[in-house]
């Protein structure tokens, strides 16, 4: 089996376009997160099971920070 796309989602700021795709291959479900400035693409992949952890930090990091 090769990669699917389940699910993506496009986010652009400033001058940078963020791609959140999940997937899943053989090895199973994954995010796949691409930050595109035009001239640079960079890749972070969290596979499901670090999942739940990466969105409590992420939620912590929001609503302990900033104002939403």
């Amino acid at each position: 089996m090769g990669e699917e796309t389940l699910f993506s989602k496009k986010i652009i700021t400033r001058n940078k376009a963020f791609f959140l795709d999940l997937k899943q291959n053989d090895n199973g479900k994954f995010l796949k997160v691409t930050e595109n400035n035009g001239s640079k693409r960079s890749f972070v992949f969290i596979p499901e099971e670090g999942l739940k952890e990466f969105s409590e930090s992420i939620t912590e990091i929001i609503s302990g920070h900033f104002q939403v």
